[in-house]
């Protein structure tokens, strides 16, 4: 990773490409969620009116158990991700450890040919 950087603090043109690659993911990502939170409002609207129309006087009832069930999927759905954040963690753990056991596997392996 440092060698990556030093590339990147040696070569000004690497590092400007580098930085707009990442401002144009992230331009794109965020506009993603701007899409899908105007979407997700125009459904709620459109389940509001729906309400609405069916039963004006149970509307307030309604969009309150609507609003609750929504919570409570939301926080299924943000704990499920906590989860694969964890998983992932772990994984990455592993994977660094797995790393250092075949680079040290490597480097005596290099050392021992070489003292023959």
């Amino acid at each position: 990773m440092d060698a990556f950087f030093n590339y990147l603090s040696t070569h000004p043109i690497a590092a400007l490409t580098v930085a707009v690659i990442i401002l144009f993911m992230t331009y794109f990502v965020v506009k993603k969620l701007l899409k899908v939170a105007l979407i997700l409002g125009l459904v709620l609207i459109g389940v509001s009116g729906y309400f609405y129309y069916q039963a004006p006087e149970k509307f307030p009832d309604n969009m309150k158990s609507t609003i609750s069930d929504v919570k409570e999927q939301t926080g299924k759905i943000a704990e499920q991700g906590r989860n694969v954040v964890d998983v992932g963690k772990e994984v990455l753990d592993k994977g660094k450890v797995l790393a250092d056991k075949v680079e040290k596997k490597v480097k005596d392996e290099a050392e021992s040919g070489t003292k023959k």
